[in-house]
């Protein structure tokens, strides 16, 4: 058996209900495994509460001090003390305090911010792109500096789709350094079992502009047309929910598409099991934003369920057309309905995508396979 590694995971900002690949790495990588997360990557701005966490005085002196001398000179003192901790001293003393041998950056943002310090401690470093951080126009202009020298210094860039790969390789990673490892579902997706006859699709991911819901509620009402004793849950909450409230409220779809906010696997295992067909219209935001490989298809194809979505970003690496599923161009909606009504008039059909998707992930797509890829990446460093 392998000797456990002291791994470092650092995250911009603490993990969301959506981001269960970060989860899977924090619980299930094989070694003794420490999370930071929180703080805003600016170096010159003030350390936030989470990081400044780290910053706890061994000496006791000051601490002594304030009972004795006025509240103005303590406050002065302390605030020169803090200062003499930036956030890179916080984290070097923390990396050597906890004797980490490897760091896991999620996220480029985060590895950029990192980097520095793991050079500065001859520290491997691993770091793990998901989306934005490899696609938004501000993200890229602004750490631009930064990821060239993460890119020269990294031991490992994990990637999740063909598209992210050359995305980086445009921006100056060497190509041998670029691994793709696309997340896998909880196992607990690959047990469900959809109910194909039922009149119910759904979507699930957070409504921002990349994923686009609004077009998936104009799709949808193109469908109610011909269709309209069908209902689309869409799960997630985020910056356009009101919008795409105000949305169905505006086409007097209230009764039609029901709008669920963020919920938990387990709630949203219930909501895949009495649907027939996911759908989502992921596109190219106007700031550059785009998709991974978005975790939603991957577990509604591990649930047994057909999928409508785009051709974008990681998409067509795990959706094959006509085989799993059906994409269509990026602001297509009138296709997307289209494959809508043609899943809905043909539930053999949608059994057939459907079971082809649940083997696609299974053999190819497994959590499994990729904690293993990362633990082989982690023990395989000497």
């Amino acid at each position: 058996m392998r000797v456990k590694k002291n791994i470092l995971i650092v995250s911009p900002t603490k993990i969301g209900l959506t981001e269960t690949f970060i989860r899977a790495h924090i619980e299930q990588l094989y070694g003794n495994v420490f999370y930071l997360y929180g703080w805003n990557l600016d170096f010159k701005t003030q350390c936030d509460v989470s990081l400044g966490e780290l910053y706890k005085p061994k000496s006791s002196v000051l601490t002594k001090l304030k009972s004795l001398l006025p509240h103005y000179i303590y406050f002065r003192l302390a605030q020169k003390r803090k200062k003499n901790y930036t956030k890179e001293a916080l984290i070097k003393r923390y990396l050597q305090e906890h004797q980490i041998d490897v760091v896991l950056a999620e996220y480029g943002t985060a590895g950029s911010f990192i980097a520095p310090v793991c050079k500065s401690l001859d520290l491997p470093l691993l770091v793990h792109f998901h989306g934005f951080d490899a696609s938004r126009k501000d993200i890229l202009n602004t750490f631009k500096k930064g990821y060239q020298l993460m890119f020269s210094y990294a031991t490992k860039i994990i990637v999740v789709s063909n598209a992210m790969k050359q995305a980086l390789v445009g921006q100056g990673c060497p190509e041998t350094k670029l691994l793709i490892n696309t997340y896998g579902p909880h196992p607990d997706y690959l047990n469900i079992k959809p109910n194909l006859e039922s009149n119910y699709i759904i979507s699930v991911g957070r409504h921002t502009y990349k994923k686009a819901p609004y077009l998936t509620i104009l799709a949808f009402q193109k469908v109610l047309e011909q269709q309209p004793h069908l209902k689309l849950k869409m799960i997630g909450d985020g910056e356009l929910f009101d919008v795409s409230k105000n949305l169905v409220k505006s086409l007097g779809l209230e009764n039609s598409i029901i709008l669920l906010g963020g919920l938990e696997r387990k709630e949203i295992i219930k909501h895949l099991q009495s649907s027939f067909l996911f759908v989502q219209h992921s596109l190219v935001a106007l700031n550059g934003d785009s998709e991974g490989t978005p975790v939603g298809i991957i577990e509604a194809m591990a649930s047994g369920l057909p999928v409508v979505s785009t051709r974008h970003a990681g998409i067509p690496d795990v959706v094959i057309e006509n085989e799993t599923g059906f994409l269509v161009d990026e602001n297509d909606i009138n296709q997307m309905a289209s494959y809508i009504l043609k899943i809905t008039d043909d539930r053999e059909l949608a059994k057939c995508l459907g079971e082809k998707g649940k083997a696609k992930i299974q053999d190819h797509f497994t959590m499994e396979k990729h904690l293993e890829t990362i633990n082989n990446l982690i023990y395989a460093i000497v």
